[in-house]
């Protein structure tokens, strides 16, 4: 019930009941002039006792409602500042879920892109990092400790597909891309309708995979013993879970 409609409530009942104990004061006073006199005090101060209780009461709600009403819009802020924050993490998980797919395709064909490995990259446990703050605000204001588990699960996906992923894009990859340049030089190729040879994908042909099979094989058997695929998905997967729990809780106030 609102503030307004619980003072009209309450104004409304005291009114009758005033009216009541005047009636009933009156009646058992037998209704001379200094019975209605006093019939008249005591209903007044009956009636002002009620209204100074009631002032009370509305005043306590007020200030109940308006410290609700704040550590709602505090609830609002540091919830909107994870989600904002969550944006580049995810678009950098995605980045490098992407760009490992592609290099583990240089089994079946050959992958030359040096931006893979030059590329801009956000620090991605730092980003993360950066999101506790808000996090820990939050949980103490809400005294629920489930946001701190969620940020503590995307850290230590983050942390684990990072180092992995490091390793397949200045080690193996690397490796690979080294070999296949030092081959064109070597053989002073002209690769047709390829301005930069740093960028492109195209089948194998002639000894390209023969030449590249030692590289093609620790990419190969990297993937397999890292298991960088599943830590991938469920990196993602906990950076969708702290995603859902906070917009979940960035509903309207009813």
């Amino acid at each position: 019930m609102s503030i307004s409609k619980l003072a009209s409530t309450v104004i409304l009942a005291t009114s009758f009941a005033t009216i009541f104990l005047f009636a009933f004061i009156f009646y058992l006073y037998g209704g001379e002039r200094s019975v209605l006199e006093d019939a008249l005090s005591m209903t007044a101060s009956f009636f002002g006792g009620i209204a100074t209780l009631v002032a009370a009461y509305i005043a306590t709600q007020l200030f109940n409602d308006w410290r609700v009403e704040k550590n709602y819009d505090l609830e609002n802020q540091y919830l909107s500042n994870i989600v904002i924050g969550l944006r580049d993490i995810h678009a950098e998980l995605l980045e490098m879920q992407y760009c490992s797919k592609r290099i583990k395709e240089t089994n079946d064909k050959l992958i030359s892109y040096s931006y893979y490995i030059n590329r801009p990259r956000l620090d991605i446990q730092s980003a993360v990092n950066k999101l506790k703050a808000d996090v820990e605000i939050y949980s103490m204001l809400m005294g629920d400790n489930e946001l701190f588990i969620l940020l503590d699960n995307l850290l230590t996906g983050c942390k684990s597909f990072d180092h992995k992923y490091n390793q397949l894009i200045h080690k193996y990859y690397s490796d690979y891309l080294d070999e296949l340049y030092e081959y064109f030089n070597e053989k002073e190729k002209n690769i047709p309708n390829i301005k930069d040879k740093s960028s492109f994908e195209r089948p194998y042909v002639e000894n390209e995979k023969r030449i590249l099979a030692a590289q093609i094989k620790g990419i190969r058997v990297f993937f397999y013993l890292s298991a960088l695929d599943d830590i991938a998905i469920s990196t993602i997967e906990s950076h969708e879970d702290l995603k859902v729990f906070c917009i979940k809780r960035l509903r309207p106030q009813e």
